[in-house]
């Protein structure tokens, strides 16, 4: 799913299994993951270009445009 993020770079989120996490790219690029569980996002940066708050962003956004309900990845 394309994630149109707040620094307006749309960047592509592949779905997980839930508990998995999901990978964020830009332009092919691994930028990071991010796991949806009921209390939290966990995030993991993969790229100097990457933060965990803009990684919360696009996991917030990721779920407010349907990719899945919070907690259940």
């Amino acid at each position: 799913m394309k994630v149109r993020a707040r620094d307006g770079k749309t960047y592509e989120v592949n779905n997980a299994p839930p508990g998995g996490a999901h990978e964020v790219y830009l332009d092919g690029q691994l930028m990071g993951t991010f796991t949806l569980l009921a209390d939290e996002t966990k995030t993991s940066v993969r790229s100097k270009a990457m933060t965990d708050i803009l990684l919360v962003d696009i996991a917030d956004r990721f779920v407010a445009q349907g990719g899945a309900p919070m907690g259940i990845a």
